[in-house]
């Protein structure tokens, strides 16, 4: 069946314009669903959580929803795996710095030349800071895929951390993730996935990857789901940080 495309066009307002940028990593245009979402929390139940009053235990109910929604997208075991936060780079910082209070001076982090700064920067911010070692993952430039046989040569030295993307931001190259990650849960390793790109484009499965963390922007989805509709979320599997 094809696709209206007149009807989708229509549930983005700012399409309107004729001078917009269509820019993904520097934020994706607002469906009207999403809107209005939106506007009905702030109108109707917009509170404090966890309080005795009405609008606030809606806004609670709302935001369980929300992580109902994301668990069932993500096929995560639980709705307590989700977490919610201001952007995938601020998550990511946040979880770098609690992970980086279980490593050791000479401890070492597997990061990629292929992933977005994201994924990155926050892990060299630990190393710095921990006194670890950081090794990167190079990608062959002729056809933009990630090099497997460095990747498996570094998991022979009990990497503790090892970050990837799901899909390249820059050149759309898929990663064979269950297989890395397959690799560096063997090696010992907790494994963090940015999914940010991947995540609108095909079909997600945690449970299946076996990833200790996956982080991916529902802006970049633009699905309503309860109040975390425009929100970035993390998946974080057995880990209450």
């Amino acid at each position: 069946m094809a696709l209206n495309l007149e009807l989708i066009r229509q549930q983005f307002p700012s399409l309107d314009r004729k001078d917009v940028f269509f820019d993904n990593p520097g934020g994706t245009q607002i469906s009207k669903p999403s809107l209005d979402r939106i506007n009905e929390y702030l109108l109707e139940c917009n509170a404090n959580h966890e309080g005795a009053f009405p609008t606030s235990q809606q806004s609670d109910a709302v935001l369980h929803e929300a992580h109902v929604a994301m668990a069932d997208f993500l096929n995560a075991s639980s709705p307590d795996e989700i977490v919610f936060g201001n952007n995938m780079t601020t998550l990511t910082l946040h979880m770098s710095r609690s992970l980086a209070r279980t490593l050791n001076a000479g401890d070492e982090i597997v990061v990629t030349r292929l992933d977005h700064d994201a994924n990155i920067s926050p892990w060299l911010l630990v190393a710095e800071d921990r006194d670890c070692k950081v090794t990167w993952i190079d990608f062959d430039v002729e056809d933009g895929t990630l090099k497997v046989g460095e990747f498996a040569k570094a998991m022979e030295r009990k990497p503790k951390i090892v970050a990837f993307g799901y899909a390249s931001n820059a050149l759309g190259t898929v990663n064979p993730v269950r297989k890395l990650t397959k690799m560096a849960k063997d090696a010992g390793a907790l494994v963090y996935i940015d999914a940010v790109q991947y995540a609108p484009h095909g079909p997600m499965d945690v449970q299946n990857l076996g990833c200790d963390f996956l982080v991916c922007s529902a802006y970049n989805l633009e699905r309503s789901f309860a109040t975390g509709a425009h929100l970035p979320f993390a998946h974080l599997s057995g880990y209450g940080l």
